[in-house]
């Protein structure tokens, strides 16, 4: 008992370290941002007002290869605090000495639900190969890596801020990268939480027992709008978070948007008004797909059938409720013109 406890305390220990050396980071990105212009031109160029930027607490990583490194090391954290954090790399030549895994990149803290600092995700401003202002063979984006506080498929981006909200609306805005979380927040929707590229699971709690991202709203409303990009992989990501949703007996709507503008554009170009207008809109899932299935079928009413039966059965079969199964089969069957007796039919068939 003596050992478990004195383990317990080790890993406690690592952990409260990880969260102060976070919070360092945190401070020193933001110090940057108020001395680096170019970041902040960027992110006004995007909208963002300066009580968003400091309720967020966006900073900016220098390009440089250890300056964050130098700092961590002035506050006496070690090689080992530093890189399991995941804030340095070791090289692969033993002789170089550690380089700081964000360059050149604007800063978005990920907190955990009671607004500790765990993680963070780099969106790229300058290439650190190149020095210049394009991102050449550089991700867009870079997260951190899992860590022991950092558990990618049991954290959404913006949770910490929007979990009173979701409870209070009674529904939760679901989007894809940070810009569009935290313009929607500063347009006044603070039940919006982002994805930020995380693992998804679809168990309500994951492996380690960590109430995962959908697991994780779920608890706060059954309601949920995707606003993902309009586009094929937009579609691809909300289809994968639609199909764990049902599952979990929750109601999803789609929100819909012009081909070609994500949700920080709807709410930097053409302002808060028309996001609300898209959040107001949004539609059910199932009649959403429904209707995407029928246009690209043209009128060809056994591509229509053949399609409805791949890829919006899948998704019927997910909800829970039999009471809501029917109704959306009935949609289906009015909007496409195939008999009930039809579709229940290849529904049973459904993996």
């Amino acid at each position: 008992l003596e050992t478990y406890s004195k383990e317990n305390k080790e890993v406690k220990s690592e952990k409260e370290k990880l969260y102060e050396i976070m919070e360092e980071a945190t401070k020193f990105f933001e110090n940057n941002l108020k001395i680096y212009r170019p970041a902040q031109g960027y992110l006004r160029s995007r909208g963002l007002e300066e009580k968003t930027i400091k309720d967020f607490r966006i900073g900016y990583a220098i390009l440089d290869w250890r300056t964050l490194y130098d700092y961590l090391k002035s506050k006496s954290f070690t090689d080992k605090e530093i890189e399991i954090a995941g804030l340095a790399k070791r090289p692969e030549d033993k002789q170089k000495g550690m380089y700081d895994r964000f360059r050149g990149r604007v800063i978005f803290p990920i907190s955990d639900s009671s607004g500790r600092i765990i993680a963070f995700s780099g969106r790229i401003l300058v290439d650190p190969s190149t020095n210049s202002g394009q991102a050449i063979n550089q991700p867009k984006y870079l997260n951190s890596p899992e860590t022991p506080i950092f558990n990618k498929s049991s954290v959404l981006f913006g949770i910490d801020k929007a979990k009173e909200s979701i409870r209070k609306n009674n529904f939760s805005i679901l989007v894809e990268g940070q810009m569009d979380l935290v313009l929607s927040h500063q347009a006044g929707f603070k039940n919006t939480v982002a994805s930020s590229g995380t693992a998804m699971t679809n168990q309500v709690v994951s492996k380690e027992n960590l109430i995962n991202n959908l697991g994780l709203i779920f608890r706060l409303s059954k309601n949920i709008v995707l606003a993902f990009d309009p586009d094929q992989a937009g579609l691809k990501a909300g289809s994968r978070f639609a199909k764990i949703a049902l599952s979990l007996g929750m109601d999803v709507k789609v929100a819909i948007m012009k081909e070609g503008v994500d949700p920080a554009d709807t709410i930097s170009k053409e302002g808060k008004d028309a996001w609300k207008e898209v959040i107001r809109n949004s539609k059910h899932f199932i009649p959403f797909m429904l209707e995407r299935i029928l246009k690209e079928a043209g009128g060809d009413g056994r591509k229509a059938g053949r399609e409805i039966r791949e890829r919006l059965l899948p998704f019927v079969n997910d909800i829970e409720s039999a009471i809501e199964k029917s109704h959306f089969v009935k949609i289906i069957s009015d909007k496409s013109g195939i008999a009930l007796s039809a579709l229940a039919e290849d529904l049973k068939k459904v993996e």
